[in-house]
């Protein structure tokens, strides 16, 4: 299924939520078996320029879209992308937070791993009796697999009725943006994976026991009484892989959440421009086909700027109301060029007020050089605009721009531009918004061309306040009018960060549950060591070693496994943050100081998980671990 907008559109990257209207009209058009949405586009494009030639004499708007690249400028899509409001990286964040999930059930598998695999040595007489009364390997290995298995089932099952407490919750962290069709809730699907994953997960870690109790000589396994015998050398080199790699995970999701963390810091620091503090944004939807008389250019003018000016009026007699300004929304891009220069430039055409309705005054835009529009650039021969920082840039890079000309062919023919001021660039959506070459006309000059204009209004309390006052005077000026869209430009801004907000805070859940994991493994596997090793401890504290040195010999091991486990690890976030640098904002995948910080976290956990068996080791009596069973 294809959704299929025609008339001239902006890019997702460029449109705005105030003062803009959708396209012209939209299509939903099942594409044929293999038919792609080029060669869909490609089919529209012949007939829009069919259209255009039967349509050749229409007066109005049929000449700019003739020049215009892409004609009517059809534009295919696949319909689920309208349901993600045109974010294409939503499917590449899910991804990245499945990736996270997997991460930390990997965690969860090696500490139970481990775990079992303890539990499997305490068990060597029983399955050594078990062996001497006929057992085979495989019957062996199948009994741990299937104790594994009913672990892991009973573990899903518990965690799926806990769920239903969780989806409340769940709903309120998925963002507004993420595709919801039907509520969020336990269903057969859900069940089936989670049994699934169960079953597959107690596979995963009960191999490893069940491997190494299958592979178990019999009379060794019957020499080897309860907790006497220090493990293998392969036992441990296994449970240190395991450990190793919960390490190493971890630390991938910690830099995975510290990259985020940084991202949303820096972007809520963004400058965006202006002072967003007590500003609305007001767009007006009024019956516009009463304000587009075409047969009566001048008049359809004159009234719609008296129609502005009653608006603004009653708009600045609110009470709490500081200011008011105007804006207006070119319809499409300019190919226009700087004068002296011979490559063209796609540029916007914004309209402004001026004098007490001076846009950039009330959203207090300041004014980089030059000045802002008065009553000398309205009127015949008056081609006058203001153009913003990255206009300026972009035309005359290192050179002062007020003065200098700009033009080429617009509406109405040829038209050449004098700049008289550059204001700075401001982001009125979001905060990463990305921000065009514009310049600015005054309203008034734009005539019919454009989109509906909006109203940005200044306030000396709190914006909501006036909310109910500004749709009641509009309703006023205009009963046939439908409800006005109003925004609080500091909650847009905010809410624009929604979706690494909320990415950061699962991927800060992940790193700290993998973080707590990894530290209970590497605790356990320490633990286990010292409880294995208390008659060797004993022995040597009983031929004079002293409790500093044995706490330096187990924290010796916990300090070799940190340390290959960040190795990993490091080498590990290097490749793979490269997949969230789409969420990053202002942030390398590499940021030195993040992979710092994250590498100074889970070392200091992991060394107080060290610390605690350690120090019980320290404690042991000679004469007790010598009687130690």
């Amino acid at each position: 299924m294809a959704a299929c907008n025609s008339g001239f559109h902006r890019r997702s990257s460029d449109c705005r939520p105030v003062g803009w209207g959708g396209p012209n009209t939209q299509v939903f058009a099942r594409l044929n078996p293999g038919g792609t949405t080029q060669q869909t586009e490609a089919l529209l494009e012949t007939v829009a320029q069919r259209l255009m030639t039967d349509h050749a004499n229409k007066k109005g708007y049929i000449d700019d879209w003739r020049r215009r690249a892409g004609g009517l400028g059809f534009w295919v899509r696949p319909t689920r992308q309208m349901f993600t409001d045109g974010r294409d990286d939503l499917q590449r964040t899910l991804f990245g937070l499945l990736g996270a999930i997997g991460f930390v059930l990997l965690i969860v598998c090696a500490n139970i791993a481990n775990l079992t695999l303890a539990r499997t040595e305490k068990r060597q007489q029983e399955l050594a009796v078990r062996a001497a009364l006929g057992a085979g390997r495989f019957r062996l290995m199948r009994l741990l697999l299937t104790e594994s298995v009913l672990l892991s089932v009973v573990g899903g099952m518990l965690g799926l009725v806990s769920s239903l407490w969780g989806i409340k919750l769940l709903t309120a962290l998925v963002p507004e943006f993420m595709p919801r069709l039907r509520p969020i809730h336990i269903d057969g699907y859900a069940l089936v994976f989670t049994l699934v994953i169960s079953v597959l997960t107690g596979l995963f870690f009960g191999c490893a026991p069940a491997w190494q109790a299958g592979r178990r000589q019999l009379g060794e396994a019957l020499k080897q009484a309860g907790l006497k015998a220090t493990a293998s050398r392969t036992q441990r080199r296994f449970r240190s892989a395991l450990v190793v790699a919960e390490l190493a995970l971890t630390l991938v999701l910690l830099t995975g959440a510290g990259l985020m963390i940084e991202s949303v810091r820096r972007l809520l620091h963004v400058d965006p421009g202006f002072d967003p503090e007590n500003v609305l944004l007001v767009s007006v939807d009024l019956p516009w086909g009463r304000y587009n008389d075409q047969d009566n250019y001048e008049r359809a003018i004159q009234v719609r700027k008296a129609l502005y000016a009653q608006i603004h009026e009653r708009l600045a007699g609110l009470p709490g109301v500081k200011a008011v300004g105007i804006g207006k929304h070119g319809a499409w891009p300019e190919r226009l060029k700087a004068e002296g220069r011979d490559e063209e430039v796609e540029l916007l055409q914004d309209g402004c007020g001026m004098g007490p309705n001076d846009l950039f005054r009330a959203m207090r835009i300041p004014l980089r050089s030059g000045r802002y529009f008065d009553t000398q650039d309205v009127g015949e021969g008056a081609n006058t605009a203001i153009i913003n920082e990255t206009m300026a840039r972009t035309l005359w890079p290192g050179e002062e721009a007020v003065g200098k000309k700009f033009g080429g062919r617009v509406r109405g023919g040829v038209r050449q531009y004098q700049v008289v001021g550059v204001v700075g660039d401001f982001r009125d959506s979001k905060y990463d918004q990305q921000v065009r070459q514009t310049f600015y006309r005054p309203c008034h000059e734009l005539g019919l061309e454009g989109l509906r204009p909006f109203f940005a209004v200044r306030t000396e309390i709190d914006p909501r306040a006036v909310i109910a006052g500004i749709q009641k005077e509009l309703k006023a000026v205009e009963p046939e009018m439908r409800k006005p869209h109003i925004v609080v430009c500091r909650d847009v801004l905010y809410d624009s960060t929604q979706a690494r907000r909320t990415y950061m805070r699962y991927l800060a859940v992940f790193a700290g549950v993998g973080l707590m994991l990894s530290a209970l493994g590497i605790y356990g596997v320490l633990a286990f060591s010292v409880v294995k090793r208390t008659q060797e401890i004993g022995i040597r504290m009983a031929l004079g070693a002293e409790r500093r040195q044995v706490l330096r010999m187990i924290l010796a091991d916990g300090v070799r496994l940190i340390a290959i486990g960040t190795v990993v690890g490091i080498v590990a976030a290097y490749w793979l943050m490269r997949l969230v640098q789409h969420q990053l904002f202002d942030v390398r995948p590499t940021e030195p100081f993040v992979f710092l910080g994250a590498v100074l976290l889970l070392s200091t956990v992991a060394l107080l998980a060290c610390f605690v068996p350690a120090r019980r080791a320290t404690r042991i009596r000679p004469m007790e671990a010598l009687r130690h069973e």
